[in-house]
């Protein structure tokens, strides 16, 4: 499957090319743009196969876009898709492998990949990458070894919390009494101590070697080290997104989303470590960063049922957030929704008093009070 980007200031045209690429079974969509200068700045981190360029746009026009693309010595073959059929000799100069008059067809579509085709052949299957393993570990640790649809079986619950903590310390030299004080606190007899760590480092191993995981896991001057090889693994991937300034636009977006999705709860919550509730802290501030971006990106553009969608679907994550419970009813007071605004405020109080023993901060209150005075 081939790899495109479209790049079209006008919505509906952006919208029915990519439709009908993906309709294909061929393309898949990376990107989509209305702004020639945000595909050029995201055109090296996605690298495409393909471009499908409006030509008559705003800021850069489609040639010169091409003639960039060309300049910088990217592979990537073009195709223009215009309503105008004068920019025909100026496309094939910069060696575009088709030139697709709107409004255009299914047909016009299936003929500029055959031609793509010639120029690129489509990648091998042995070159798609195979499930060398995946690791999950918001809400609750999961492991799924190669290829396998469910989750490995630990031994014991002191092997599946070793891995664990481990994990947290991925690549990272572990004294060995760090781990021994982490995971028996209570044992004071240390060939007990010993014994349970050699057993279930033991057991560690045999999992990860029974999941065809692939895995280091050495004991050298005292210290434990974990290292995996090729292993999917989600807080990885948010950690990853989310480490640089949260920067939005229409290349960004999907991104951002993704690092959304990833947060099905806090870090191995289900779990009970307590060891992790550090880990756990920092990746609920940058969830809640990350959510609050997206409400202030939503909120500007006056879309309060997106910003809306993603407080509501942070709130079954972190219920107890201040910060995104004030959010929300800022939200609702913004939208003049007096109703939606009570509700929730009524759902946090009772929440707040039954699980916390506490009342709703001074500023949740001043809203409450606000909407109940209009």
């Amino acid at each position: 499957m081939f790899n495109a980007i479209i790049i079209d200031d006008e919505k509906p045209a952006l919208d029915v090319l990519k439709l009908l690429l993906e309709k294909t079974g061929q393309i898949c969509v990376v990107g989509s743009f209305m702004c020639a200068a945000d595909a050029l700045a995201e055109m090296q981190n996605l690298r495409p196969d393909v471009a499908f360029l409006d030509i008559e746009m705003p800021d850069i026009s489609g040639l010169e876009l091409a003639e960039k693309i060309i300049d910088w010595g990217l592979d990537i073959e073009i195709v223009f898709v215009t309503a105008y059929d004068k920019y025909a000799l100026e496309a094939f100069r910069v060696n575009a492998i088709d030139y697709i008059l709107k409004p255009f067809s299914l047909d016009d579509i299936t003929r500029a990949i055959t031609r793509l085709k010639k120029m690129k052949p489509l990648p091998a299957v042995s070159q798609v990458p195979a499930d060398t393993g995946r690791i999950y570990c918001f809400g609750r640790l999961s492991v799924y070894g190669a290829g396998s649809r469910e989750a490995v079986k630990w031994r014991t619950s002191k092997t599946e919390e070793l891995f664990a903590f481990m994990l947290q310390n991925l690549n990272i030299e572990v004294a060995k009494w760090k781990i021994m004080q982490v995971l028996w606190p209570e044992c004071e007899v240390e060939k007990q101590l010993n014994t349970n760590l050699y057993t279930t480092v033991y057991k560690v191993k045999k999992t990860l070697l029974s999941a065809n995981i692939k895995f280091s896991f050495t004991f050298i001057n005292g210290r434990y080290k974990l290292e995996l090889s090729d292993v999917y693994i989600d807080v990885s991937e948010f950690k990853a997104i989310t480490d640089a300034e949260i920067a939005f636009s229409a290349a960004s977006i999907e991104r951002y989303k993704k690092a959304l999705s990833l947060y099905k709860g806090n870090y191995l919550e289900e779990n009970g470590y307590l060891w992790s509730q550090s880990k756990a802290e920092e990746y609920s501030l940058r969830y809640s960063s990350l959510v609050s971006e997206f409400v202030k990106y939503y909120t500007a553009k006056t879309d309060y049922a997106n910003a809306e969608k993603i407080l509501q679907g942070a709130f079954t994550k972190a219920p107890f957030d201040d910060d995104l419970n004030e959010m929300l009813l800022k939200l609702f007071f913004l939208k003049k929704d007096k109703a939606s605004l009570v509700m929730h405020y009524n759902k946090i109080k009772e929440l707040y008093k039954s699980e916390l023993g506490i009342v709703p901060n001074e500023a949740m209150q001043d809203l409450f009070n606000k909407t109940i005075e209009l």
